[in-house]
């Protein structure tokens, strides 16, 4: 089934799928539901799910990760938000586990600056309305919207040609995005109350338009509601 053919029927039936699942951890959930949008449409090439998370709170291998990928930036600390991810699926089998990531397991959110030199992640926090001008302060970025039933919306019409301000690709992979015909890129964002952000993302090789992407915008309300629980317990990440 493609994305712009599901009607309200079939996307109430894949949310109470998620719905009915009970999960042992935020991630345990986050990869049943990147998994379970992949096998409904054919036409997402990946789907990924990721937390915002303070660095103190990321199991040992993630911080090391988060460490390396920025050289071990002084400006990382204890209460940097991390970008983390907790579940992935798609048409590699490296794909289809998030520790096989080599380049999105955890992010740190140094500040402004350095967020602004990833157009992706900068289109993404900017859709979200992610405030982040507490990173430049020492403090976690804060959003006063996505509490309850609102969802933040990340939308890139095509891959293929969307730029920036700054004249850059908003999906800078041009390797992945010709090797499995990426176009429209989507996504949702929510926060749970104690300020935690989560977020899907979905790369798909059809072109979509926004209306139809806002149909699913609520699902990221169906996984806050299923993990809200296990966040409050820390059960975050899957038992080692």
């Amino acid at each position: 089934m493609l994305l712009r053919d599901a009607d309200w029927p079939q996307i109430n039936a894949l949310r109470a799928e998620i719905e009915k699942y009970t999960p042992a951890s935020v991630e345990d959930a986050g990869q049943h539901f990147s998994s379970t949008f992949v096998g409904a449409f054919s036409s997402i090439v990946l789907a990924r799910v990721f937390m915002v998370l303070p660095f103190e709170e990321l199991p040992a291998r993630e911080q090391s990760f988060a460490r390396m990928l920025v050289s071990d930036d002084t400006r990382l600390g204890k209460r940097t938000p991390v970008l983390s991810l907790i579940g992935t699926s798609g048409r590699e089998p490296s794909w289809n586990r998030r520790q096989s990531s080599n380049g999105h397991l955890a992010i740190p959110l140094l500040d402004k600056a350095f967020v602004g030199e990833t157009p992706m992640i900068a289109k993404l926090l900017a859709d979200l309305q992610l405030d982040l001008a507490p990173l430049d302060d020492g403090f976690a970025a804060t959003t006063s919207k996505m509490l309850g039933s609102e969802s933040g919306k990340f939308y890139v019409a095509d891959a293929a040609t969307a730029k920036d301000a700054r004249d850059r690709f908003v999906i800078p992979s041009r390797a992945f995005v010709s090797k499995y015909d990426v176009h429209t890129v989507f996504g949702m964002g929510g926060s749970y109350y104690d300020g935690k952000l989560a977020v899907a993302i979905f790369f798909t090789n059809e072109i979509i338009t926004r209306l139809v992407a806002d149909r699913f915008a609520s699902f990221i309300s169906t996984f806050r509601t299923i993990t809200t629980r296990l966040q409050q317990q820390k059960k975050i990440f899957a038992a080692a």
